[in-house]
């Protein structure tokens, strides 16, 4: 929700009190007059000043979240890193812009799509079946903390990158996903 529309929630709420409690409320003591039935204009003064301080406050902060949430994307997506998110399916849920360059695999075309058969082989060049460590990876994440292996792009050149993993968990504390962050290793060629 925007700060104005909240804001707009506060008022009528706040409009719907003044006028509402000289009829629903009984007057606070036996020499106590009765509340006028349309408040006083000191009701109305306060309603709309707090109204404007409250949109004041709400602008404030979801800017600085705003704010906040840029920086985050800036350093996210142009990170000389690969970022993907993977749930426990081993279907990709976030691709950075990075690894879209890396890979050559279009956002668009590669969420939601598995790992393997996308930017990992299900068996590596040296015959190690890279499907079954994704499996196990994906159950047990905290055995790949650190993991290397050869990834595909989608031009088919194999590529070696070096992996790090962390589990994400769910409100229960299940492990509902999987945050990759890949280096690219160089090809080792001849020494210079």
């Amino acid at each position: 929700m925007n700060p104005v529309t909240i804001c707009l929630i506060f008022l009528a709420f706040g409009i719907f009190w003044i006028l509402t409690t000289g009829i629903l409320l009984p007057p606070a003591g036996r020499d106590a007059a009765p509340f006028p039935a349309f408040g006083g204009g000191v009701d109305w003064a306060f309603l709309i000043l707090a109204t404007v301080l409250l949109y004041l406050l709400l602008r404030y902060s979801t800017g600085r979240l705003r704010e906040s949430e840029e920086v985050y994307r800036t350093l996210v997506e142009h990170a000389g890193s690969i970022i993907l998110t993977m749930d426990r399916d081993g279907k990709i849920t976030f691709f950075n812009r990075y690894a879209e360059e890396l890979f050559g695999f279009p956002r668009r075309e590669i969420l939601g799509a598995s790992v393997i058969g996308t930017i990992v082989p299900a068996t590596e060049s040296s015959g190690r079946d890279l499907d079954l460590m994704m499996q196990e990876l994906l159950s047990t994440p905290g055995r790949f903390l650190k993991n290397r292996n050869e990834n595909v792009t989608a031009d088919g050149r194999r590529i070696t990158v070096l992996w790090t993993n962390r589990a994400m968990y769910d409100r229960d504390g299940y492990v509902n996903s999987v945050l990759s962050v890949g280096t690219d290793l160089p090809e080792e060629g001849p020494a210079p």
